[in-house]
């Protein structure tokens, strides 16, 4: 973790335009895909294989602390955090405490559009918290993270991160400077009205980039 000497951790780096710009261009490519409301709609089907609307429904998601619901459901997007999570991060584990103090720090209910440059730099210090488990990776710590601030923390796990290849620090960033774009939230929302937006994003990404596409 990164903390001034002032005790406020070092804020993420901005984004160039180009790259903004880059990744706009292929969110709005799926966007336009004649496919896209089919996959989404299947992602979240209930009698589909796929996770769907589980991973932020599985209670109880206390807002400040880890808990076991919070690692099942990381589990259910095929990320197993495994038994050392088990032992650091949940309640009464050597992080919790740590982890707990965090979360505090980072609001509730808070868009990653409307977010602070302090709040994602709180959000950057949990992620790179929960990193040093052992067994917990970038992707993993980004998951759990998503399921305690679904509406602040995008998941960027290695299939949307190969296709947006964001220079080291700016996913969040950047991704916060294309969804300022009202109309371009809108268009997300459509397709999923009741889930949150960055989920929805990060549905439609999964769906078009994983191993074999939408086929």
């Amino acid at each position: 973790m990164l903390m001034l000497e002032s005790g406020q951790p070092t804020r993420l780096p901005e984004p160039s335009d180009d790259q903004v710009e880059r990744v706009a261009r292929k969110i709005d490519i799926l966007l336009t895909d004649e496919r896209t409301p089919v996959a989404v709609e299947r992602y979240y089907d209930d009698a589909s294989g796929y996770t769907g609307d589980i991973f932020l429904g599985l209670h109880p998601n206390e807002p400040y602390s880890i808990g076991t619901a919070d690692l099942l459901a990381v589990a259910l997007l095929d990320a197993n955090p495994g038994p050392k999570a088990v032992r650091r991060l949940l309640p009464g584990g050597l992080l919790a405490n740590h982890t707990s103090a965090l979360l505090a720090r980072i609001p509730l209910g808070v868009a990653l559009w409307d977010a602070t440059d302090d709040d994602l730099a709180w959000a950057n210090e949990l992620w790179s918290l929960v990193q040093t488990v052992d067994g917990v990776g970038t992707t993993i710590a980004g998951k759990i993270m998503a399921r305690k601030r679904p509406e602040l923390i995008p998941i960027v796990d290695g299939v949307v991160a190969d296709q947006l290849r964001c220079e080291r620090g700016t996913y969040w960033t950047t991704l916060r400077r294309i969804l300022q774009d009202q109309e371009l939230r809108a268009r997300i929302a459509s397709l999923q009205p009741h889930t949150p937006i960055l989920r929805v994003l990060d549905t439609l990404m999964w769906m078009h980039w994983k191993r074999g596409g939408l086929a």
